[in-house]
């Protein structure tokens, strides 16, 4: 789409999550709607060079030294450096990202700001706590706002098999991974209360409750839920929208850094849904992790207990 009238601008959309939420399938979903732009992650990015990737982030800190230094090995790594290699040429070849060490929140705010030329349509999909505290950077555009929740027993547990799958070549066996020690830089504890914070916030600047969107839902009735959302976002729904292209191509459509678009998309936290086809409906009932055999460890138990009266509050006012 071109040479759009001052009636006909960009219309923004914010989908924040926290997660393990399928976000990724659902944004692979929307890469099939006419019209639609969609940007993968840009300030969970941002929130990156923040943190992971700074040499200076809580400096001298046993577990997020150990952290480092796991980093430093697999980037000296031939399959990391094949990698590295391959990323750079399609940095070179793609106008649609950029190298993950030159993004900041700065640069994704004036970049969601600048009307898209080409698509009426833009679709930001990100983790709601890299931003709870840089609201400043939100986009001065109007835009509309969903939240993705799902319950607290299938996030951890699914959060956890994929990052102590992620986080090392070999894997971590179950009851050694501890979110606090291999992801030290995401407030694992806190997903939900952040996310509950940073909606209510958003309900007070807005003037209105953002739309909150249970995975389960989506999962199990698609079919229900989607021209409901399509419906008050004010976007044409098609039944076509239920199913899409299975290949993984899509992504190079996808806005954002090169690892997270590229990279990430092939690990076991991104890879089912990039290849995905359909919402995969849910192994039971709500609450059902999707690996029934894995069971919460300590850590996770505590965590869930947290977040439970969290989520049931924003379980009850879902679109549904």
């Amino acid at each position: 789409m071109t040479d759009k009238s001052a009636a006909d601008q960009t219309r923004t959309f914010f989908i924040w999550m926290v997660p393990r939420t399928n976000s990724t399938a659902l944004m692979k979903c929307m890469t099939f709607v006419d019209d639609v732009r969609v940007w993968m992650e840009p300030y969970m990015c941002c929130y990156f060079n923040e943190t992971f990737y700074n040499p200076n982030y809580r400096k001298g800190e046993e577990v997020v030294e150990k952290m480092r230094e796991r980093l430093r090995k697999n980037e000296a790594s031939e399959a990391m450096k094949q990698i590295r290699a391959d990323l750079a040429v399609k940095i070179a070849e793609s106008p649609n990202v950029i190298d993950q060490k030159l993004i900041s929140y700065s640069w994704v705010k004036k970049q969601l700001e600048m009307p898209d030329q080409e698509k009426r349509f833009v679709f930001v999909k990100d983790q709601s706590f890299v931003l709870a505290k840089h609201p400043e950077y939100l986009p001065n555009v109007k835009a509309h706002h969903t939240f993705l929740i799902r319950h607290p027993l299938e996030m951890y547990i699914s959060f956890q098999e994929s990052v102590r799958m992620r986080m090392t070549f070999d894997g971590i066996p179950w009851e050694e991974c501890r979110l606090d020690k291999e992801v030290p830089f995401m407030p694992s504890k806190d997903f939900y209360k952040i996310h509950y914070e940073f909606w209510q916030y958003l309900a007070r600047e807005t003037g209105s409750e953002p739309i909150i969107i249970d995975s389960h839902d989506l999962r199990s009735k698609p079919e229900v839920i989607l021209p409901k959302w399509f419906d008050m976002l004010g976007i044409p729904f098609k039944s076509s929208y239920l199913e899409w292209d299975g290949s993984d191509e899509v992504i190079h459509h996808w806005k954002g850094s090169a690892d997270f678009v590229y990279l990430e998309t092939q690990t076991s936290l991104f890879q089912v849904a990039s290849k995905s086809s359909r919402f995969r409906p849910p192994p039971g009932p709500r609450g059902t992790p999707s690996k029934p055999e894995l069971k919460p460890t300590p850590e996770l138990e505590e965590y869930i207990e947290a977040a439970m009266p969290i989520y049931e509050k924003m379980f009850e006012k879902r679109l549904h």
